[in-house]
């Protein structure tokens, strides 16, 4: 019998963890379905969620700071989105990088994460004066019922765009022409060329929509823990791409190890708090999900099925 309040603590934070990683690793799949190795989806989340809380600070200086009006949870509907296009964005750099300057793709997204992470250490210091977070006021657009003095979420907003980002990311991949020729170049770029099809193009696409999907998860992120928020997302990106390469590339694998990862993450989180006696572990409980991950990644490695041309430098010359 789980403790009163543990219960329903894991399963609201599960449903944010399982938002966050699914979208993320997600995210990474389109880069390298493409031919793009995208190490800097930790960045671009850093980029939305800063993005975001930065929108919530600009609402509580208009309306007023605990506002109904700065408050509302409809501007989630505007929030998202402007995260989603700052880090959409931002991403054209690891485009540009990549793409045209044909550089390394890990070293430009380690570069990738080290900008973003000064990108919002200067936000921090302009709207959360100093070492603060900005001042988040935005609700969490959802349903919740009350149980037994505990609220319990029903459907929220984030699950709803989650659910219909991953059902998209599905049709579109493998129930569409636009799908099947981005694959391919994610295989084999030199026959997609001879085939007629603008390759650039396509890796250029892949990069704004993971760059889109990171800046959804950051959003996600800033309205889950805003106070956690110090220029970092924990390494969540990371995580993400631990979970693509354990999911094989696949959404519908992907969404799977999302959900047990969001559970993994909340129980380990959470736990300690509730039960007196693990206090003292708590540390351990919270490094034991990011411990899994690698085990697994190791385990999983080099039995992975990447895409082919993922990570290699694209010339057109060479066929």
């Amino acid at each position: 019998m789980l403790p009163p309040g543990l219960a329903n603590t894991v399963w609201n934070f599960a449903l944010i963890y399982f938002a966050i990683f699914s979208i993320s690793s997600i995210g990474g799949m389109f880069t390298e379905k493409s031919g793009t190795v995208n190490i800097g989806i930790n960045g671009m989340m850093i980029i939305g969620a800063a993005s975001y809380l930065v929108f919530a600070d600009h609402l509580s200086t208009i309306f007023g700071s605990g506002s109904a009006a700065a408050s509302s949870m409809y501007w989630q509907l505007l929030a998202v989105p402007f995260a989603a296009i700052c880090a959409g964005l931002f991403a054209l750099l690891h485009g540009f990088a990549t793409i045209r300057l044909k550089s390394d793709h890990t070293i430009s997204g380690f570069a990738i994460n080290l900008l973003a992470v000064g990108i919002a250490l200067i936000l921090l210091h302009i709207y959360g004066h100093g070492s603060k977070v900005p001042h988040m006021s935005i609700q969490e657009l959802s349903w919740r019922v009350t149980k037994d003095g505990h609220e319990w979420e029903i459907i929220s907003f984030k699950i709803v765009l989650t659910i219909t980002i991953i059902i998209a990311s599905y049709i579109m991949l493998y129930k569409t022409k636009w799908g099947l020729r981005f694959r391919s170049i994610g295989e084999n770029p030199q026959a997609a060329d001879v085939a007629g099809i603008n390759v650039n193009k396509y890796k250029w696409q892949g990069i704004v929509i993971s760059g889109a999907l990171a800046g959804v998860a950051g959003a996600f992120f800033a309205q889950g823990f805003p106070s956690s928020f110090k220029g970092e997302v924990n390494g969540y990106g990371f995580i993400a791409l631990a979970i693509m390469i354990m999911g094989q590339w696949h959404v519908g694998i992907i969404t799977a190890i999302s959900f047990g990862f969001g559970f993994l993450y909340s129980f380990a989180y959470n736990t300690s708090s509730f039960v007196p006696a693990l206090k003292s572990y708590s540390s351990l409980f919270i490094v034991l999900p990011y411990l899994l991950a690698l085990i697994v990644v190791m385990i999983t490695a080099k039995k992975s099925r990447a895409p082919a041309a993922a990570g290699l430098i694209y010339d057109k010359s060479k066929r």
